[in-house]
């Protein structure tokens, strides 16, 4: 199994802001889990890989995080995981769960409707939510509500943002039924088809991520909301990357929409004010 080092996934991350509002303790476990994320991710990624032993490599992360929990890791990866593990009584499901989500991009490059993205969406999203909440010391009583719906606003917009590039890959994330609805084919995302047709299903899709990120106020422990803090820097980034994409009818997705640095500050700002 490969093993990249924590220090070059973090580099241009868009978790990175959110480091700076933790201890040292937490920064740690926070990179071990996402150097986890990105590493999988990687191997579900990648092309010139063939398709047996890329699922080979994801069994034998499986048999790793299961060996980790047991307190028997074998990688440096691992072993800052574990770490991360007993720092903040992470759950195995949790890791699993990612790990389904990565073995299900390479059995499915479809949805029919959004219910079924959905169940893609809480596995490679919410399920790293709930295991940033535990990081972040967060036990409000709807933390659950809030990590499925973080998970589902943060992936939405993933998927609109990278739209043109996941289809390269041959996977359309945009379910079947709503480009059916808006006439939209996979030859459009093919052809980098700007018609009215593609603007009005990504506003579609836009406002359905909006939706989910207007609803953690409804799940947020008003007590405890500074907890939350880096969760909440995340949404407000990602929320200024969906406006800037609507700004441009959409036209920024053939680039992969980025913020530049006073945008970044903007919403930082934005996501303190909300936790004050």
């Amino acid at each position: 199994m490969s093993n990249p080092s924590q220090k070059n996934y973090e580099n241009g991350s868009n978790f990175k802001p959110a480091f700076f509002f933790l201890n040292k303790t937490q920064r740690f476990a926070l990179s071990s889990v996402y150097t986890y994320c990105r590493i999988v991710d990687d191997i579900a990624d990648d092309l010139n890989t063939p398709q047996e032993t890329k699922e080979q490599e994801l069994n034998a992360w499986g048999e790793e995080i299961e060996n980790t929990f047991n307190n028997n890791p074998s990688l440096p990866a691992t072993k800052n995981l574990l770490k991360a593990i007993k720092d903040f009584n992470l759950k195995k499901e949790h890791f699993l769960l990612i790990l389904d989500g990565m073995k299900m991009d390479m059995s499915k490059n479809e949805y029919q409707n959004f219910e079924e993205l959905k169940s893609y969406m809480y596995r490679v999203a919410s399920a790293v939510a709930f295991l940033c909440l535990d990081i972040f010391g967060y036990d409000g009583k709807d933390s659950e509500k809030f990590s499925e719906n973080i998970g589902y606003a943060l992936q939405t917009t993933n998927i609109v943002r990278d739209v043109f590039e996941d289809v390269k890959m041959n996977r359309v994330y945009i379910p079947a039924e709503d480009m059916k609805k808006f006439g939209v084919a996979k030859e459009d995302l093919n052809n980098f088809t700007y018609c009215d047709n593609f603007i009005e299903l990504m506003k579609f899709e836009a406002k359905r991520a909006r939706g989910y990120y207007d609803s953690l106020d409804d799940f947020t422990d008003p007590t405890k909301k500074k907890k939350l803090l880096p969760l909440l820097i995340m949404a407000e980034l990602y929320k200024a990357i969906l406006d800037k994409m609507e700004k441009s009818d959409f036209k920024s997705l053939k680039f992969k929409t980025k913020l530049n640095g006073f945008e970044k500050l903007k919403a930082i700002y934005k996501a303190w004010r909300k936790s004050c």
